[in-house]
């Protein structure tokens, strides 16, 4: 199959707090919907964490207002033709996929097949965001078994499926071309991990005291390491980073996405790329998305950036900001959507 759009934006923090009671819906409204579309976006991929929002029961039932909340979602984005990725979202960026997850993701994914079966071809299911800690043979039996359980009730909406391994690209290689021409395989890109997460609080250990890191390296502007990076794969990755920055080294990274695509017949999709911009310098991150634009667009690889606002957002802060006015017109650029006035 041919991939129906391009270029995105990921809608984080939407649909990804703890409980359904705490999803704030007007953090985005078909306003956003309508910008993206005048920035020349054609896919929305949206966060959703599903297994937060169940009714506890042992059939793991969905809660009805969070259909209701999709459905509107899903109404702004076929008005204005936008692709919609519902992209289960459930999990934890520290602690590891549970291998046992098929109990939970399986009744998840029957209930939304069985929802938006009707829908237009706008409507995309992604099994689950980022999968680690998992081997790739228990990973693979999994995202088959929810291949079949959606098809049971939906034959015609197409599966984004990835790896393990926090979807990496070399983890993507490794899926089994699964038995259904309607899917799409996917990866995320954040090389050097370093760079497009320095500030970062997330990791272990903690990026929090790693600022203005260059891209690609330069000896006469890196960083003192901090002590707390001594003898963690943070001092690793500083001592291989002169290396790791290197534009053709992302390049033939990127080209085992593209290898894959040709050798197996299969479309990719990059779902997830982008620069922490909190404390990398801003020329560093413009020069990054650049790069890295033009080489997914030379290889015909369609992609989501991460995300529209937030920290690593086209705005010129973490915050939501005005629109157009407030967004970082040199990133905007970079990456290579449209300048709006």
């Amino acid at each position: 199959m041919n991939i129906p759009f391009s270029r995105g934006f990921n809608f984080s923090k939407w649909f990804e707090s703890r409980t359904f009671q705490d999803i704030v819906f007007t953090k985005f409204t078909e306003q956003d919907f309508i910008d993206v579309k005048s920035l020349g976006a054609d896919v929305i991929r949206v966060p959703i964490a599903f297994h937060n929002f169940t009714l506890g029961d042992k059939a793991h039932t969905l809660e009805k207002g969070l259909f209701k909340y999709l459905d509107t979602a899903v109404d702004w984005a076929e008005k204005h033709e936008l692709y919609i990725i519902l992209d289960n979202h459930s999990f934890h960026p520290i602690d590891p996929t549970d291998t046992n997850i098929d109990k939970i993701l399986m009744p998840v994914w029957e209930q939304t097949a069985k929802h938006f079966k009707s829908r237009g071809n706008f409507v995309i299911y992604e099994i689950l965001n980022e999968p680690h800690g998992i081997s790739d043979e228990r990973w693979s039996e999994i995202q088959e078994a929810a291949i079949k359980a959606i098809r049971k009730t939906d034959k015609k909406h197409t599966i984004i499926v990835g790896g393990t391994n926090y979807n990496s690209l070399e983890k993507m290689t490794k899926v089994p071309v699964y038995k259904d021409e309607n899917l799409i395989y996917t990866f995320h890109f954040y090389d050097p991990h370093i760079f497009t997460h320095q500030g970062a609080t997330w990791n272990k250990p903690s990026l929090a005291p790693l600022s203005g890191l260059p891209f690609p390296y330069n000896k006469d502007k890196m960083p003192k390491p901090d002590e707390t990076f001594i003898g963690t794969w943070v001092e690793d990755s500083l001592n291989s980073y002169e290396e790791d920055s290197k534009l053709t080294k992302l390049s033939s990274t990127l080209d085992k996405a593209d290898k894959f695509s040709k050798e197996k017949k299969v479309p990719v999709f990059c779902g997830e790329f982008g620069v922490f911009m909190k404390q990398s310098p801003r020329e560093d991150r413009v020069r990054w998305y650049k790069f890295i634009c033009e080489e997914l667009e030379n290889r015909n690889i369609p992609w989501a950036c991460w995300d529209y606002f937030g920290g690593f957002g086209i705005f010129k802060t973490e915050k939501r900001g005005d629109f157009p006015s407030d967004i970082d017109v040199d990133v905007v650029n970079a990456i290579g959507f449209k300048t709006v006035k």
